[in-house]
């Protein structure tokens, strides 16, 4: 008796052990916070305010009044890409993480070497990588400083890898087809084309091409289209008809999954003619997580679309409604993989990342008379290009909102903003008039002669001085270096260039002309007296370089650090810098331009948070980017690491004032 009973009591027990886990874990899982970050590269704070008002935003409008949002966010100087998301995910600023700009030199390298922000670990720990280290899942999409290439980042990490080539229209003359293995019907003889991809590896590979004619209209037809490396009908093949976009997935060394994507661009469907067909670029994907996961995101969501295809454009490849698909396509994969990542894995933290706002604007931010080739139509034009992309952020935010669950926090951000560019400085031709940099016959920078070099990127600039025992080929003897530097500081604190102003003054004056009706006499009064007030400002002469910084000054955050450049340049709003040596001053490399110093109020961000435990349709005053990583570690109950020199954001919570 005792056996069967001894028996029950321990099953009693399992079960009531079970019952009482399994309470527990529902417990837990109802009060377990999840944080998604979603980053939009460039995103205004005064635009998105702009197109919310006009209810062009209705999902970013729904996250706002129904969370909290900041009426003046600030980045940090320089604000640029890679430093600010350095900033977003770590608290600290670039002194400690070592991503001092987009691209800078370090030393012990030949002056014009520069290293890239974007390829470079922060030399602090970023959100993905502590949560991991203590305990908490956490995943990375497409997050800038979270290139699984440069080590381990968080459980589940994906990145754009390689682009292996890049994009063109291939020309394609059919013929009859020959030695296809599983072809389909045809009602028409099947044809064949081909065309080739030289990748970045100098491999070639040889695309087939099989057309088919699916109708029985007793017409030659040809609708359909099979794309094939190895002339084997099979699921690794691309079939599309002639009008839609179609993807062909690529076998590439060291089992990066890569492909492009490609759309027919003719309606000859007898194909008697040569026809053009326009491919992307060839990108591949980078992965990292457990076993099995990058076959499962490969099998799921195929490779990583490229981003965007501006030289396509340019050229009439395709049309500027093609080139909001690629874009969109390109944005949406991100999106989706998160979301699929955030609902099968469940990560306490998912991050993730997309450029298409900044992208735009850096081609089309032409609001400002002083811009080359502006004007309103031109202006009104390329405003809706922007538009378009601050729409496309808006329909992932409504992806995001449909997806969140009980205990989900959901933090929309952006690095910086962004400001119209009237004007390229050149700093190296400054260092080049001072007598600091040399060139040699062929107009090339000779090391051998040359005392500082600076490496540009948007509107700021590092410049290096070629010190003896620090640079790979150094000729500035140490006890030289302060004169060195004082005649740097000199040179471009001595540059001053013409106001361009008087543009503006002029765009004024046909605006006002053309609104006014009266008669002739008071027109030409009118016009007299506005240009004698314009005409000074035509001749008056400004300071391009707003910032020339030691590296010793006061503001340590920027610069005490061995990637920072013995003087920093900042350029006056408009003005974006280049790495010409022909001219001081030239006309805009890009339309849009950042990297000035924070708090400019077209250079603010954007913030906003919503929660369980966050106030509803409140609007905080100020916040710094610096301040999210604090926040975020404060929500997942996590000690927030002592290199963090944001403060966590308490006002956004209920319990709080």
């Amino acid at each position: 008796m005792r056996k069967p009973l001894y028996a029950g009591i321990i099953v009693l027990h399992l079960c009531l052990f079970t019952i009482i886990n399994e309470v527990k874990a529902e417990k837990n899982q109802q009060t377990d916070r999840k944080v998604i970050l979603v980053s939009f590269d460039g995103m205004k704070n005064d635009y998105t305010k702009k197109y919310v008002k006009e209810n062009k935003l209705p999902y970013i409008k729904q996250l706002i009044d129904n969370g909290v949002s900041a009426k003046k966010p600030i980045t940090i100087t320089p604000s640029l890409t890679a430093p600010s998301h350095a900033a977003i995910a770590t608290g600290a600023a670039p002194h400690q993480t070592g991503i001092v700009s987009n691209h800078w030199h370090e030393p012990n390298k030949t002056l014009t070497h520069d290293d890239s922000g974007f390829e470079v670990k922060s030399q602090v720990p970023p959100l993905w990588v502590e949560t991991r280290k203590l305990g908490k899942i956490s995943a990375t999409i497409a997050f800038p400083g979270a290139n699984p290439k440069k080590g381990k980042q968080g459980d589940y990490s994906i990145y754009l890898g390689k682009t292996w080539s890049t994009s063109n229209l291939e020309t394609l003359t059919y013929k009859k087809a020959a030695e296809w293995v599983h072809a389909p019907k045809s009602f028409t003889p099947l044809k064949e084309a081909k065309f080739s991809i030289k990748l970045k590896n100098k491999e070639d590979r040889l695309i087939h091409i099989l057309a088919i004619d699916s109708t029985d209209d007793q017409k030659q037809n040809f609708d359909t289209f099979i794309l094939s490396e190895d002339k084997k009908v099979d699921h690794d093949d691309s079939l599309v008809k002639g009008d839609q976009w179609g993807s062909l997935s690529l076998h590439i060394k060291d089992q990066q999954p890569a492909g492009f994507w490609f759309k027919m661009k003719t309606n000859n469907q007898d194909l008697n003619l040569p026809i053009q067909l326009y491919r992307t670029e060839v990108t591949s994907t980078l992965i990292s997580g457990p076993q099995g996961f990058s076959d499962e995101i490969t099998s799921k969501f195929g490779f990583f679309p490229v981003q965007a295809d501006d030289l396509a454009l340019d050229k009439g490849w395709i049309t500027r409604k093609e080139y909001e698909e690629i874009s969109t396509r390109s944005v949406m994969w991100v999106t989706q993989v998160s979301l699929y990542i955030k609902q099968k894995y469940n990560p306490d933290l998912l991050m993730f990342y997309t450029p298409q706002i900044d992208h735009e604007q850096h081609k089309y931010l032409l609001i400002d008379p002083r811009q080359p080739g502006y004007s309103p139509e031109k202006s009104k034009k390329y405003m809706s290009y922007i538009e378009w992309s601050y729409r496309l952020a808006d329909k992932v935010v409504g992806e995001v909102l449909h997806s969140l669950n009980k205990n989900d926090y959901l933090f929309v951000v952006s690095d910086h903003g962004m400001e119209p560019a009237h004007s390229t400085l050149s700093p190296n031709k400054v260092l080049n008039d001072a007598g600091l940099l040399t060139l040699d016959q062929e107009n090339k920078i000779d090391l051998t002669k040359s005392k500082a070099y600076a490496i540009p990127s948007g509107s700021a600039a590092h410049v290096y001085i070629n010190l003896q025992n620090r640079e790979k080929g150094g000729i500035v003897p140490l006890d030289e270096y302060e004169n060195v530097r004082d005649q740097i500081i000199q040179a471009f604190k001595g540059v001053k260039v013409t106001n361009k102003n008087g543009a503006i003054i002029q765009h004024n004056i046909k605006e006002i002309m053309s609104a006014i009706k009266t008669d002739n006499f008071s027109l030409n009064t009118l016009q007299k007296h506005i240009k004698d007030i314009g005409r000074p400002l035509f001749k008056q002469k400004i300071h391009p370089y707003e910032t020339v910084m030691k590296n010793t000054d006061k503001n340590k955050t920027l610069l005490s650090h061995h990637h920072s450049g013995d003087v920093l340049l900042i350029g006056a709003p408009g003005f974006v810098m280049g790495s010409s040596i022909d001219e001081n001053v030239s006309p805009p490399i890009e339309l849009g331009t950042h990297g000035g110093e924070a708090k400019r109020n077209s250079l603010r961000p954007v913030f906003m948070a919503i929660g369980e435990d966050f106030h509803k349709g409140r609007q905080i005053n100020s916040m710094s980017n610096l301040d999210i990583a604090p926040t975020i570690y404060d929500l997942l109950e996590l000690e927030i690491p002592s290199f963090v020199e944001g403060k966590k954001i308490n006002s956004i919570k209920k319990n709080t004032n």
